[in-house]
């Protein structure tokens, strides 16, 4: 049987402030496959076994450039470049 296509995250970084704040609960959709510039998504990182919250700047040949909205905090495609749409696991549809 499937996995549920909702699932609840908490946020434990600040990469994503003043959007979402550290400490934040996230609903991300699992139904989700087509990636759009501005979408806040959840991804695993290209570099470690971490949950990734980030924002879509470009998408391009099943590959997306995400960066976080606090650019002093955060870890994303301005330094391991643009990754692999497989390793998306959702869109974030709320922010509890």
């Amino acid at each position: 049987m499937p996995g549920l296509p909702l699932k609840i995250y908490r946020v434990a970084e600040r990469s994503m402030e003043p959007t979402i704040g550290q400490g934040s609960y996230i609903l991300v959709s699992s139904w989700y496959s087509k990636p759009k510039t501005n979408d806040i998504i959840v991804l695993r990182s290209p570099e470690s076994a971490r949950i990734l919250v980030k924002r879509v700047r470009s998408v391009r040949s099943g590959k997306l450039f995400v960066v976080g909205d606090n650019k002093k905090e955060s870890r994303d495609s301005r330094r391991f470049g643009y990754v692999d749409i497989r390793l998306l696991l959702g869109k974030v549809i709320l922010i509890i």
